[in-house]
């Protein structure tokens, strides 16, 4: 095996191995909730708004969600960031570091998409985490590492990002890639994501031996008018492993006119 392939292959081992011993990674999740204007109890109590049998109590406490923001108002034991429960406007996902909060062996995170605000639930001792036998990749093909010509949008494309969930998130594209794959002209909008660039797509291989929502890979911005574009680093969204994560549709500029039999495939639960 060539150093190239035998990188990718590494990586991938070191990502199996990371989500193995990852207590709040996707295949742990276990619940996702929107949070309604007012009280929003969670227990395992089928009269909680928020109910899941691995809470300690039929009513562990409530969000209270006013003008926005959410607070936290205990009834039984409960930790925050691994201290005391503050009864202070709880962070998002939105900030550097958002809160999370740990009853019994849940965690709950308060994440907000568009215009809506919901509670992310994990469960550290996870039947799907201790059943995980690692992910499933088509084997490394060097043919699908391609260099493709880079339009920069200047300024960035404003566009909307609609998610699985529903919900809808402005966003930008940066950039084009054009390139040439299995004999096909192809183009790729490259979104923005932080510092990097996010290539959200689909290909023809989607429901039959790849997830149907598609797939994804990140790239650095490109300094020059070309981007090496690397199939084999792509890997799936989340809301491949589990209902209860909130997944990017590919925008319908995405879509490849051609079989991209590299990278991540379904995920065998």
């Amino acid at each position: 095996m060539n150093q190239y392939s035998s990188s990718i292959n590494e990586a991938r081992k070191r990502r199996d191995a990371r989500v193995a011993s990852d207590p709040l990674d996707w295949i742990n999740l276990v619940g996702l909730f929107w949070l309604e204007e007012g009280e929003n109890s969670f227990g395992n109590s089928a009269e909680a708004k928020i109910s899941l049998p691995k809470f300690p109590q039929p009513i562990c406490g409530y969000f209270l969600f006013k003008n926005g923001q959410v607070t936290v108002h205990a009834e039984s034991a409960m930790t925050m960031n691994d201290g005391i429960v503050d009864t202070r406007p709880l962070r998002t996902d939105k900030e550097p570091q958002a809160d999370l909060l740990e009853v019994g062996q849940l965690t709950m995170k308060i994440i907000v998409r568009g215009e809506a605000t919901l509670v992310r639930i994990w469960d550290r001792n996870s039947e799907s985490q201790k059943n995980f036998k690692g992910f499933d990749y088509y084997p490394v093909d060097p043919a699908y590492k391609v260099t493709a010509k880079y339009i920069r949008y200047d300024p960035p494309k404003p566009t909307i990002r609609v998610e699985g969930i529903g919900t809808e998130v402005p966003t930008f594209f940066i950039g084009q890639a054009q390139f040439t794959l299995n004999g096909v002209e192809c183009t790729l909008e490259a979104e923005e994501s932080g510092d990097t660039l996010l290539f959200n797509f689909k290909d023809e291989t989607n429901t039959i031996t790849t997830y149907g929502g598609g797939r994804r890979f990140y790239l650095p911005q490109p300094e020059g008018d070309e981007i090496v574009l690397d199939f084999n680093l792509t890997e799936n969204w989340p809301c491949a492993y589990t209902a209860f994560a909130s997944c990017p549709i590919p925008p319908k500029e995405n879509k490849l006119k051609t079989r991209v039999e590299v990278g991540e495939k379904v995920f065998k639960k």
